[in-house]
């Protein structure tokens, strides 16, 4: 399983922010997460997408080191900054694509995300399946073999607009109907996807047929909005997401809802 977190904020932010300037950073999760459910480190690659200040796209760095021993990577990320971010480190599921390539989070356009779950027999079938239910014009981006990026293509080619509540609709549609494939299989799935652009940042917290990973939304408003795999830190007023929930919004507010209000 990976470690994902988001930063929506007021002004832009170092990168080290996430990375490695937190208590828990994504850095120290890597080796030493608190709230794993399926293996015990994530050391299979780090990722930022980010938004810098007059930009509509994310820029992307990946890297399939951990954070600690990328030559470049602890230096740019206290110089680079961004008032949207998002970082995750990789544990990566036996069987799929290993490299640079396969790290989370994607970006397509204007939209970055990242799954932190797997999909069992992904390979075996699924693969097709999702494809299959990808726009045409979506369908060459599936590049890294995984069952990552094939959530998150599904997702974002369903994205009707940049803000929060259209990547809210876009992630739960494409959660609810790759679940509901996983369950008419027999399948077991983790699909906690985030989804994310210079306007805000939509997060699922789901599974299908063992429970999902956790996920944690904390807001100082008009401030700054987090959305973590685990807390980043003791300070702050972090809540857990229940299952079945879609959280959506900006350093303004959020918003928690039913996955079915939006998954269908």
């Amino acid at each position: 399983m990976c470690r994902l977190a988001v930063l929506v904020a007021d002004r832009p932010r170092p990168l080290s922010a996430l990375l490695y300037d937190a208590p828990h950073s994504l850095e120290r999760q890597s080796y030493a997460p608190r709230e794993m459910i399926a293996g015990t480190v994530n050391v299979d690659g780090t990722g930022v997408a980010w938004w810098p200040e007059r930009e509509d796209e994310p820029l992307r760095y990946v890297t399939e080191r951990p954070p600690w021993s990328d030559p470049n990577l602890p230096q740019l990320a206290r110089r680079l900054r961004g008032r949207v971010q998002l970082a995750c480190v990789r544990s990566a599921t036996p069987g799929l694509a290993f490299g640079a390539a396969a790290v989370q989070p994607f970006a397509a356009g204007r939209i970055a995300g990242a799954l932190n779950g797997f999909i069992e027999g992904y390979r075996d079938g699924m693969e097709r399946q999702l494809a299959l239910r990808l726009p045409e014009a979506w369908f060459g981006r599936l590049a890294s073999g995984s069952d990552a990026s094939s959530v998150f293509l599904l997702a974002a080619s369903r994205a009707g607009g940049e803000d929060p509540e259209a990547l809210a609709r876009a992630a739960a549609s494409a959660v609810s109907e790759t679940a509901a494939l996983c369950r008419r299989d027999g399948r077991a799935a983790s699909l906690n996807l985030v989804l994310v652009t210079g306007r805000g940042v939509a997060a699922v917290r789901a599974a299908e047929g063992l429970p999902p990973n956790t996920l944690y939304v904390r807001l100082e408003k008009g401030c700054a909005l987090e959305v973590a795999s685990e807390p980043t830190d003791p300070g702050g007023e972090w809540r857990s997401v229940p299952p079945g929930r879609v959280v959506f919004g900006t350093e303004l507010g959020v918003r928690t809802v039913p996955l079915e209000e939006f998954g269908s």
